[in-house]
């Protein structure tokens, strides 16, 4: 096979669009670990952000419509679970797998009820696709990084903006003070509760428009039970492995993204692995995530703690 720079830069192109929906998640997720919430619901909450822009699709017509009622979806969703895991304290591990578990029936209810229906998606360009002047002609990374979905430049800005927020800001060191020592910040007279109620909401939009963007733009509009694939899973795994720094988190999914696209481009870039192989790679790197995170110092003390003022820890 004669690889060329054309055959590398749609190589590149793909493993890109790949990594958007777990990179939001993941950026999400980076925030309300810091903050102390586990959100292992994130896999639920891209499964509401998705439906809710397949709905918002087929009501609008309108894509950014539908990726602005996919983070809507992904928001309403984590304030269901914000309440069982944040302020009535269940075990934040168990109160998520069930909520993953509710989203998959819920969303595929909502399918065959809402959207049995629905019209075809009209021109979803507006979403699809913005070529930024002049850098979109660069040779390799032109098609690569600067052909791309606005809402993948969106990704890199909020990830460099909440790098700067966590690291610079008071609102970032009163989030990283709520997971890493909660009774401190609370006999500070800071809101705790409120901090990690924000922080989950916040993780929900993300999360929401993740799902929105796997359904309106990689997937057409077309909604599909568990269209997620484990997706949420796989995005709380690149937070851990990238030591919930929103910078790392960028590379860590790009990386992931590029893995995912050797399943669809490898037999072009002449790489003879199978398949089912490399569909298990980015798994495999997120049982590795679990493993780090056994062993890290570097994880949020009271990550996973519910709060509760007086208790103690």
């Amino acid at each position: 096979m004669d690889i060329n720079s054309v055959t590398i830069a749609l190589f590149l192109a793909g493993g890109v669009r790949l990594c958007v929906p777990v990179l939001l998640a993941a950026l999400g997720e980076v925030v309300s670990e810091r903050a102390g919430v586990f959100t292992i619901g994130l896999e639920g909450l891209m499964l509401f952000g998705a439906v809710a822009s397949a709905v918002g699709l087929a009501s609008t017509g309108s894509p950014v419509a539908a990726l602005a009622i996919g983070m809507l979806g992904g928001l309403v969703a984590a304030a269901i679970l914000a309440l069982g895991t944040v302020l009535a304290r269940a075990n934040q591990i168990v109160m998520g797998i069930g909520f993953n578990l509710f989203a998959i029936g819920v969303t595929s209810l909502i399918r065959q009820v809402v959207l049995s229906d629905a019209p075809p998606a009209g021109s979803l360009r507006a979403v699809t696709l913005m070529k930024l002047p002049w850098l979109a002609d660069l040779p390799v990374v032109g098609r690569a990084l600067f052909s791309q979905s606005p809402v993948f430049y969106f990704a890199v800005l909020l990830a460099m903006a909440l790098w700067l927020m966590l690291r610079f800001t008071r609102l970032g060191l009163l989030l990283r003070a709520a997971g890493e020592n909660a009774a401190a910040l609370d006999a500070a007279g800071h809101p705790v509760l409120g901090l990690r109620l924000g922080a989950t909401l916040f993780t929900g939009l993300l999360a929401g428009l993740g799902g929105a963007y796997l359904c309106v733009v990689a997937s057409g509009g077309v909604f599909i039970d568990n269209m997620t694939s484990g997706r949420g899973y796989l995005a709380i795994a690149i937070a851990i492995f990238a030591r919930w720094m929103p910078l790392r988190v960028l590379l860590v999914a790009m990386a992931l993204g590029l893995l995912e696209a050797l399943q669809f481009q490898g037999q072009y870039l002449g790489i003879d692995i199978p398949a089912p192989l490399l569909m298990a790679t980015p798994f495999a790197v997120a049982l590795l995530a679990w493993i780090v995170m056994g062993r890290a110092s570097a994880a949020p003390a009271d990550l996973g703690r519910p709060f509760l003022r007086g208790a103690g820890h």
